[in-house]
């Protein structure tokens, strides 16, 4: 069983739909440790997380949270994490595309 420690990094690049941001590998269970959003527009944003169970085929919303014009927020509060099963997808929308920069860190845990 191996531990790895990741970074992934991405842009919010369709409006009003869910772009994915981490898929988890098979065999691999992770433990989502941060999320941070930055809004690079003039204006203030919402952005919609959501977290896709394939092992129960169903998408579930996680939360939404208004970032302000050119600052960063986390999603994830003061020792709150997300724990994924291999196959399960994270993803975050915006109405508006190109504007949301996204780092979720991860701890991978590979069972093979």
């Amino acid at each position: 069983m191996a531990n790895v420690y990741k970074n992934a990094q991405a842009t919010i690049t369709s409006a009003g739909s869910d772009d994915p941001i981490y898929t988890v590998p098979s065999e691999t269970t992770s433990v989502v440790k941060s999320i941070r959003l930055y809004n690079t527009d003039a204006s203030a944003r919402t952005v919609q997380t959501t977290i896709t169970d394939t092992s129960a085929s169903a998408d579930y919303i996680f939360g939404k949270v208004s970032v302000s014009a050119t600052n960063s927020v986390d999603v994830l509060t003061f020792n709150n994490v997300v724990v994924l099963e291999a196959g399960d997808i994270l993803k975050m929308q915006c109405a508006t595309a190109d504007v949301i920069k996204v780092t979720v860190a991860v701890l991978e845990m590979t069972r093979t």
